[in-house]
């Protein structure tokens, strides 16, 4: 008897990790355990969702390449938004920039085989 595992589409995995982020947002500066800053919100979507998008592409196997890219893409943006207030925006595009080669570069090695 085999068991099959059913992998879920990217749409619906994506919006399920938004709702619970945005939902545990709202907990956390509803309750008040935090301030609520306009800028450090798009870190609680844009995170958990590249984070999803880059678990997606090690697993999905299909395009993945695309999806490892605008999951770190993603992850970059939300460190962006999260740490404005302590670092400098260009570091981080930076190491995005590098990451992004260096995805670049392991794509077309492994198309090359």
């Amino acid at each position: 008897m085999k068991t099959e595992s059913k992998m879920l589409s990217y749409g619906v995995g994506a919006t399920a990790v938004v709702a619970i982020s945005v939902g545990l947002a709202a907990i956390i500066y509803g309750s008040n355990l935090l301030t609520f800053d306009l800028y450090v919100l798009p870190a609680w979507i844009l995170g958990p969702l590249g984070v999803y998008t880059a678990i997606y592409s090690l697993a999905g196997g299909r395009e993945s390449t695309y999806y490892l890219v605008w999951g770190t893409v993603l992850i970059a943006f939300a460190f962006i938004s999260a740490f404005y207030r302590v670092t400098y925006v260009l570091p981080i595009l930076g190491v995005l920039v590098i990451v992004l080669a260096v995805i670049g570069i392991f794509a077309y090695m492994r198309g090359k085989r």
